[in-house]
């Protein structure tokens, strides 16, 4: 089981606790009357009374945080005492609540043994203890054990900071970063974490490069209906000079009862942590909070160069497959719109955030091997000959030939969709006709994002279809053209895809098309 008690808990208790373990009541009676008005840092004594090796057990179920065990070595049986010793430090785990033996009777050889063979802090006899001892006993004991308590909790919120620096440098999202980092920070300083839940008062808020003001992304306790507000209209005027002062320093500002924090990346977003601090942060705390405040700025600062790059890669790759539209005479928002199919059923598919930001990135370019086709075939109004609609379906193997020489995972998936996205999963696609789960899951996907789109918008050759046909084509190709599981989270998340469809559309383009038949 183990001592898990922690300075919360150490912090919440308004006294400090001592059990006493003997079958003489007397003893029970002088202790607790000697230490009546004793008191340890502003703290009493609540003394826990067991007169037998059992009730002593029951009380340290019951109790995680006793400081002091005085406990009499011959309680019951000669070796009791001794036994309970060794059965608290080696079963029980508790190795932080300080054990002192009493006995009544002298025995060099049994104190020898004690003192050498058991996780004990002290052998004393009671008529010295019960009179001038048990000061000076209590308090050295006490001290320990908070002092214990202290390095054990400290350990303990290292490792934390080491898991959630590590943590932190994984996130794929900043606002996943500055949630997160908010929930840690809280858990170091106010040791109130509970089920991974920020059971606290506090607000984190974010800045991006068109922003002129901070404004709260994650919110909780008193502050929590200040979602998207600025900073400055969330916290009070006091609490925003403190705001505006961290704004300007390189280390966080820890107060008796306010922890605040600013985070600069170098690509020009930031971020600010407030947090109402419930308990006094020891000094050693501080410097551990130094540490991983250190260690925020980096994950930030790199989270936030590489969302940069995320964004000139995507960028670049709408650029291409508008090119590659545009040559066919159908709009840049077809990949626009290619893309955020793509993300929702990759999102609702369950795949990894990785993922889906690759299959998101990636699906613009599905086409990029059109840029190979004859105009004369490509731009032909009319139904292609069978020879014709052969060299259209090379596009598949030349754009991934195109992509696969890549090291890079964002092309590697691009390619894999290019050459993938016209299989059909009862197998009667091209080029590889590959059936089922062995197309890849981003070319299934990519599948129901086009088809669905190329139906419903304008083309050369065809005017765009009405909504109930393209339902109707899903339904029946649900399990031959297409993954039945895909279908029907298209399904199921209609509405989803009709905003973005309504969102991205090409009603200029279409009009001009349907005018010209």
């Amino acid at each position: 089981m183990g001592n898990k008690c922690s300075i919360k808990e150490l912090n919440d208790e308004d006294h400090w606790k001592v059990l006493v373990v003997d079958d003489d009541n007397f003893v029970h009676i002088i202790i607790k009357e000697l230490l009546k008005d004793f008191k340890f840092e502003g703290k009493p004594i609540t003394i826990l009374s067991a007169y037998s090796s059992i009730e002593a057990l029951d009380i340290l179920n019951e109790n995680k945080n006793i400081a002091l065990i005085l406990l009499d070595i011959f309680i019951e049986k000669e070796s009791t005492g001794l036994k309970l010793s060794r059965y608290i430090r080696e079963m029980v785990g508790n190795k932080a609540t300080r054990i002192v033996l009493m006995t009544s009777r002298k025995s060099e050889k049994l104190e020898e043994d004690a003192i050498l063979n058991y996780d004990i802090n002290g052998y004393e006899e009671k008529v010295q203890l019960l009179t001038t001892k048990l000061f000076t006993i209590v308090i050295s004991s006490i001290r320990s054990y908070r002092d214990i308590i202290y390095i054990n909790n400290n350990r303990r919120i290292m490792e934390e900071v080491v898991a959630s620096s590590s943590s932190l440098f994984e996130k794929m999202s900043i606002q996943d970063f500055i949630s997160s980092t908010f929930c840690y920070i809280n858990s170091l300083i106010n040791l109130c974490r509970e089920d991974d839940k920020c059971n606290v008062d506090g607000l984190a808020a974010l800045r991006f490069f068109d922003d002129e003001n901070f404004k709260v992304s994650t919110a909780h306790g008193k502050y929590e209906n200040c979602i998207g507000k600025k900073i400055m209209d969330s916290v009070s005027q006091k609490d925003f000079q403190l705001v505006r002062k961290a704004y300007g320093m390189e280390e966080p500002i820890i107060l008796n009862n306010r922890f605040i924090s600013h985070y600069r990346s170098s690509s020009g977003i930031e971020g600010i942590i407030f947090i109402e601090i419930k308990e006094r942060i020891p000094h050693v705390e501080k410097e551990l909070l130094d540490i991983f405040h250190k260690n925020i700025l980096a994950a930030f600062d790199s989270l936030c160069l590489n969302k940069e790059i995320e964004a000139t890669q995507k960028e670049i790759l709408y650029l291409l497959g508008e090119v590659t539209e545009a040559r066919s005479e159908e709009t840049g928002n077809h990949v626009k719109r290619v893309s955020k199919y793509s993300q929702t059923l990759a999102e609702k598919y369950g795949l990894s955030q990785r993922e889906v930001m690759f299959i998101s990135m990636a699906s613009p370019i599905h086409d990029i091997g059109k840029v190979a086709i004859p105009d004369s075939i490509l731009l032909k109004p009319g139904k292609l000959t069978p020879e014709e609609f052969d060299i259209v379906k090379t596009h598949t193997t030349i754009g991934y030939n195109l992509l696969k020489g890549s090291d890079r995972e964002l092309l590697k998936s691009a390619a894999i969709i290019a050459h993938q996205h016209h299989e059909r999963y009862d197998g009667k696609g091209y080029p590889q006709g590959l059936k089922g789960d062995d197309i890849h899951i981003f070319g299934r996907i990519v599948a129901v994002a086009d088809v669905f789109d190329a139906l419903g918008s304008p083309r050369v050759y065809k005017k765009p279809w009405v909504m109930n046909d393209i339902l109707n084509y899903f339904k029946e190709e649900r399990g031959n053209h297409f993954d039945p599981d895909l279908v029907d989270i298209l399904f199921d998340n209609l509405d989803e895809f009709i905003e973005v469809k309504e969102k991205y559309s090409d009603e200029e383009k279409s009009q001009i098309l349907n005018n010209s038949k």
